[in-house]
């Protein structure tokens, strides 16, 4: 039954696109208020998604991340339990984007103005995350959230599906000071935080030499002048310093070159 006045006269493909103009919260919460809409984003959720994804940061690896958490099966439709999930998945980043904007960003130090000048319009450094800074940690946050619930075999195979510039990048969250996903520290959660730095550490290194010919050189924030409490990889500043060291621009002119779009992803960081 239908609580409100005239809902009823409207025709389906009118509400299918109504709710495909909503954000993903938004949708669910028109859905929440009348048992036919309910019904109509129920039977409807893999078109209206096609919509409402768009909106979504990072969807692609939101949508990994369903997978690996047993809730979307491989070659399925988002189901409205998806939606749900997918909501409450968003809110955990979001949650951790609040806490790094807390206790990390504001503490980040710019030593000469030109830096500033260069990537934030000449206007002091932010504190709190960029928009493209946002992308980078929640892209690299969904990665590090699939690979805890994976088992050994498939992180393996996972891994191999990503270029060196996210590797490093999935290696610094991994080091991410705060829980990851809806697990809570313990003993067993901080032994796995262990084993999957050993595993990265040792797959960027043999990558790197497989690619350059070269010892591994590390881009920990600690070791660079501009101090970026151990994230280096996620701040717009230090992204051409980072490139230069996963691309290898400067070695030897004698060495057969790296394509560039085996070792780092030319696409812009909000797709």
């Amino acid at each position: 039954m239908c609580i409100i006045p005239g809902l009823n006269t409207i025709p389906p493909e009118v509400v299918i696109k109504i709710f495909g103009e909503l954000s993903l919260l938004e949708a669910l919460h028109l859905a929440a208020t009348c048992c036919r809409l309910r019904q109509i984003l129920d039977e409807n959720t893999p078109t209206i998604y096609e919509r409402l994804r768009r909106q979504i940061q990072c969807e692609k690896y939101a949508r990994v991340l369903l997978a690996d958490q047993g809730v979307l099966p491989s070659g399925s439709s988002v189901t409205i339990q998806g939606l749900l999930r997918l909501r409450r998945n968003s809110r955990i980043v979001e949650k951790a984007i609040d806490v790094f904007d807390r206790d990390i960003t504001p503490h980040i130090r710019i030593p000469t103005t030109d830096v500033d000048d260069e990537f934030y319009g000449g206007k002091t450094r932010p504190l709190h995350l960029t928009p493209t800074e946002r992308h980078r940690f929640t892209r690299s946050y969904y990665q590090v959230w699939s690979i805890f619930l994976l088992d050994r075999p498939s992180r393996q195979q996972r891994y191999r599906s990503m270029l060196l510039k996210h590797l490093y990048m999935l290696y610094e969250m991994i080091y991410l000071d705060q829980p990851i996903g809806d697990k809570t520290e313990s003993l067993s959660f901080n032994e796995k935080r262990t084993e999957l730095l050993q595993e990265v550490d040792k797959l960027l290194r043999s990558l790197y030499h497989h690619f350059h010919g070269n010892e591994f050189i590390n881009f920990s924030g600690y070791s660079i002048s501009m101090r970026t409490q151990g994230h280096a990889a996620i701040w717009d500043h230090c992204q051409p310093d980072l490139k230069c060291i996963v691309c290898f621009s400067w070695r030897s002119p004698k060495k057969q070159p790296v394509k560039v779009e085996g070792v780092w992803d030319c696409t812009t960081e909000e797709e």
